[in-house]
C-alpha cells in the first residue's frame, strides 16, 4: 500500500500483481492494494500469523457461494478517494433455508429489511423482493456513488433495483440515530 509493505493472511488464492481489497488501520477500513509476494503456507512468515489480518477479497469480487446459494455483496464498492464498502457485512440475493455465518434479513419491502437489518449482529443476507433496494440504499448510505451502485446492481442483475429518490427518501422511516447507523453498517 503505497510504499509500505503489510503482510496479510489469505483464505483463497492469489498470485503476485493481483489487486485486493485489504482491510488497513485501527478500525479496518479496506483499501484496494497489490499482492508484491505470496508465501506458502508451510514457509516461515516474516510475523507473527496471530497478529496477521485477512485480505478480504479480490478487486471487482462481487459473488459469493454459501453453500449452494449464490448471493451478492455489497462490499468493495468506493465510498471516498481510498475506501471501501465492507464486503461480509451485508449481502443480498435469493436464498431459503439457514445459512453458515449469515443471518437471513426478509426484504419484503425497503422500509422493513433495513429496520430488521439494525437487529442484526454480525453478516446479514438481504433476502425478499426488495433485498437488492435495501442493499443499494446501505450502499448510498455509506457514501457511494449512484454510478458505482448502479454498476454493482447491473453487475448483480438487478439493474431496476435503484431506489427511487435514493437513500435520502427513506429518511423519514428512521430516527435520526437509525439513519445513522444503517449509514455506518458498510463503512
Amino acid at each position: 500500500m503505497a510504499d509500505r509493505t503489510y503482510w496479510y493472511r489469505c483464505p483463497f488464492p492469489v498470485a503476485e500483481g493481483e489487486r485486493v481489497f485489504a482491510p488497513l488501520g485501527a478500525h479496518d477500513r479496506l483499501q484496494r492494494a497489490q499482492v508484491e509476494r505470496v508465501l506458502p503456507a508451510q514457509a516461515d512468515p516474516p510475523y507473527d500469523v496471530r497478529f496477521l489480518k485477512d485480505v478480504a477479497a479480490k478487486c471487482g469480487a462481487y459473488r459469493r457461494r454459501m453453500g449452494e446459494e449464490t448471493l451478492f455483496e455489497t462490499g468493495g464498492v468506493a465510498y471516498d478517494g481510498k475506501h471501501f464498502t465492507r464486503y461480509g457485512k451485508v449481502l443480498f440475493g435469493d436464498c431459503e433455508g439457514p445459512l453458515a455465518c449469515a443471518f437471513p434479513v426478509a426484504a419484503p419491502d425497503v422500509q422493513e429489511g433495513l429496520h430488521a437489518l439494525l437487529k442484526v449482529r454480525g453478516c446479514a443476507v438481504l433476502t425478499g423482493s426488495a433485498a437488492a433496494q435495501a442493499a443499494a440504499v446501505l450502499m448510498l448510505l455509506a457514501g457511494a456513488r449512484e454510478g458505482d451502485v448502479r454498476t454493482r446492481l447491473a453487475q448483480c442483475g438487478a439493474e431496476g433495483a435503484f431506489p427511487p429518490g435514493g437513500a435520502a427518501s427513506f429518511a423519514r422511516f428512521f430516527s435520526e440515530e437509525e439513519f445513522t447507523r444503517l449509514a455506518g453498517i458498510l463503512r
